[in-house]
């Protein structure tokens, strides 16, 4: 009887391990379209609010349990997590790179010997040999992984809950050059990986401002610039023929100050690229994003805190991107009356990510941030975060609670799923956006030119560097280079290419009259097909095989189209603190608050796009100054999407809906309209009347009765 009860128990084990061997994983659904995204892993929360993605149970970081009680969480989370898979739900999970530590007092400068890092290097890392291998040496200890400024100060951070005072506590940030501190995050997210997860949002990527000045980062600095900056553009441009003996740069002005900040910005994404390599090995089907910046009002651009978006959306499954400073830049109609709209910043972000989810951590619509709010208040704020994100293809975090309006939303997102599967913002209109510019200290003008097209009631995509090689110009009529003066000769002559394939291009200013590393060119592909010697001072237009190219210039004034502004923080991300350098700030693209000698240019080549393109194009025709559209297509084609986004909302939560919305859309070639269905009230879409112009069945145009806060419109297609 014993055997066969030790029979019994052998066979149900190897039942048991057979199966956990077989079972097939979770494999996260990972498309912008499914996600909807909850803070509380409340089942009864998630259920009410249709949401599919929420925060799963992760790894306890090593410093802070003993062995035994990490193995007995881990345990746990493994439970929780296959719970809510067994639900249908993609769980994340927040992790940090931050090395934490305690001061005697809140008062006290953190040292470095004060983070508990150390203490767990001294007394427990062979208990976690599994994950982090040998023990390092003592010159390589943690307090030699913290990112430092040049006289060897390390910068930190104190948090405090909202109204609160700050306490002993403190972070600090690990340097993604310092091969000791990046094996310890890959033991880390390892763990993570192994309790269940599907992904991690990894806070604190960034590379802190005036940091790291380590051994480590210097040479990797030197490989960096031995490996991109080619022997010839150093001795032209700085005048060295060898690296070993440069000094890192510190401020802008000083030498390879461009190039410091590029490498910093692919530090990070190779950072990132190592995590997610390790997360693999235990679940090929983990997901990936850092929180870089990319927000605090200042939009997806970080300066010198390495907060390359492009350079992300490359090793990234996912992006997320803090874009909202409090309540000052969340979309709405402003006691002035003014829209505050981030969506250049969110259509960026689309282009940066080439189609992965994007998930915006935006403004809290909740106590204390929104100081008081009523139910109404909270209701209509949700809605106009909520329809922003959406219309341009990312999904808004919900992080404390989801009042009635939010609740409305999602439940019509949730029915109208299968038509967003897969769908992707396309309009027959680009605009070229180069982060490249901005590391160089150079103007552009992509997000204000969104802005202004955006105002005109136009829909419009942004594109990035990387598209003009990859075929993507060819889903579009237009193509606008809102001056771009870094650019090489195979980007420009890509897009002449593109235009002589069929396409148009409007060039602004003196684009490309530098090369990618910021020396000026002897040749330039736009002024060759123009069959010009020099630039123009007025506006050209000239065929170009089956295209055409047109130029506008756009003179740089002394005062560089510069918008008064005040810095709001000590945060070192491209914004208001950058207001003396930039034009293209969210001060001015977010409220409208142009250079009044820049936007009479703006406003003309927005016309010269409307006549170049003969008004073929997605638009407004009727006047909704708070309105705006973006179009989008899945991969099939079989249907077209219309987003309307009306930030007609107040702080206190009137909503004021727009009403009989007149649109023109233009089809994707070879395509008819069957039908048209709506609805701009969070109610079951209704079909619609339209009509197709006789010389072109390409457009369609109709009226959408009401727009509340958000509307979309479904055309079926054959």
């Amino acid at each position: 009887m014993k055997r066969g009860i030790l029979f019994l128990i052998l066979y149900s084990s190897m039942i048991f391990t057979l199966t956990a061997q077989t079972a097939s994983p979770f494999v996260p659904l990972m498309d912008w379209g499914h996600w909807r995204l909850g803070h509380m892993s409340d089942l009864e929360f998630l259920h009410k609010n249709n949401m599919t993605i929420t925060f799963g149970s992760g790894a306890p970081n090593f410093e802070t349990v003993s062995r035994a009680d990490f193995d007995q969480q881990m345990a746990e989370a493994r439970a929780f997590n296959q719970k809510y898979h067994d639900l249908g739900y993609t769980v994340l999970r927040y992790l940090s790179t931050s090395l934490n530590g305690t001061s005697a007092t809140a008062e006290d400068k953190p040292q470095k010997e004060q983070i508990h890092m150390l203490r767990f290097y001294n007394e427990n890392w062979e208990e976690y040999a599994d994950y982090l291998g040998p023990k390092p040496k003592a010159q390589d200890n943690p307090t030699t992984w913290i990112t430092i400024h040049p006289d060897g100060d390390f910068p930190f951070y104190r948090y405090a809950p909202y109204g609160e005072k700050v306490r002993p506590g403190f972070e600090t940030w690990g340097c993604p050059d310092n091969p000791y501190y990046v094996h310890m995050m890959e033991g880390r997210v390892r763990a993570q990986a192994e309790c269940g997860i599907d992904g991690s949002y990894v806070d604190w990527t960034q590379i802190a401002g005036n940091t790291c000045y380590c051994e480590y980062t210097r040479k990797a600095f030197i490989g960096y610039l031995e490996e991109h900056l080619p022997a010839g553009v150093a001795r032209a441009k700085y005048g060295v023929d060898s690296f070993e003996e440069i000094a890192l740069p510190q401020k802008r002005g000083d030498r390879f100050w461009m190039e410091w900040l590029i490498f910093r910005g692919r530090s990070v994404a190779h950072f990132h690229g190592r995590l997610l390599a390790a997360a693999h090995k235990v679940n090929p089907h983990f997901q990936i994003a850092g929180n870089v910046y990319g927000g605090f009002g200042y939009g997806p651009i970080a300066y010198d805190a390495a907060g390359n978006f492009e350079e992300l959306g490359e090793t990234d499954t996912f992006l997320y991107s803090e874009i909202q400073e409090y309540l000052d830049s969340a979309p709405r109609k402003n006691e002035e009356g003014v829209k505050v709209t981030n969506s250049p910043a969110l259509k960026f972000l689309a282009a940066a990510s080439h189609g992965k989810p994007v998930i915006i951590y935006a403004t809290e619509i909740t106590p204390p941030i929104f100081p008081n709010p009523t139910d109404q208040a909270l209701s209509a704020m949700a809605q106009i975060n909520i329809a922003e994100a959406v219309a341009n293809h990312c999904i808004f975090r919900e992080k404390r609670l989801t009042p009635e309006g939010a609740t409305r939303t999602y439940a019509f997102l949730a029915e109208n799923e299968p038509v967003l599967l897969t769908c992707q913002l396309r309009s027959n209109i680009a605009i070229l956006a180069s982060l490249n510019q901005y590391l160089a200290d150079e103007l552009s003008f992509a997000f204000i030119s969104s802005r202004v097209l955006a105002d005109r009631g136009i829909a419009h995509d942004l594109i990035v560097e990387k598209d003009l090689l990859d075929g993507t110009l060819q889903r579009y009529d237009l193509v606008v280079v809102p001056y771009i003066p870094l650019l090489s000769l195979e980007k420009q002559q890509a897009l002449v290419q593109y235009a002589r394939s069929g396409g148009r291009v409007l060039v602004l200013g003196e684009s490309g009259r530098k090369d990618q590393y910021g020396l000026e060119q002897q040749q330039n592909h736009f002024l060759k097909s123009l069959k010009q010697k020099s630039w123009p001072t007025q506006y050209r237009e000239k065929k170009v095989g089956r295209g055409m190219l047109a130029f506008m210039p756009l003179p740089i004034p002394a005062g560089r189209y510069l918008v008064p502004a005040k810095a709001k923080s000590e945060f070192t991300t491209f914004g208001p603190s950058m207001a003396d350098l930039f034009a293209d700030i969210p001060e001015a693209y977010t409220r409208g608050r142009f250079n009044p000698q820049l936007l009479p240019l703006l406003t003309s080549a927005v016309e010269r796009i409307e006549t170049l393109l003969k008004h073929r194009m997605s638009r407004l025709t009727t006047p909704a100054p708070f309105v705006e559209i973006t179009t989008m297509l899945p991969e099939t084609q079989g249907h077209m999407l219309l987003h309307l986004v009306n930030y007609n909302v107040t702080i206190d939560g009137l909503i004021t809906p727009a009403e009989n919305v007149g649109v023109q859309l233009l089809l994707p070639p070879g395509k008819q309209a069957v039908r048209v269905s709506c609805s701009g009230t969070l109610a079951e879409r209704q079909p619609l009347a339209f009509k197709t112009d006789p010389k072109n069945p390409r457009l369609i145009t109709f009226t959408v009765p009401r727009v509340e806060v958000y509307g979309m419109a479904v055309v079926e297609l054959n």
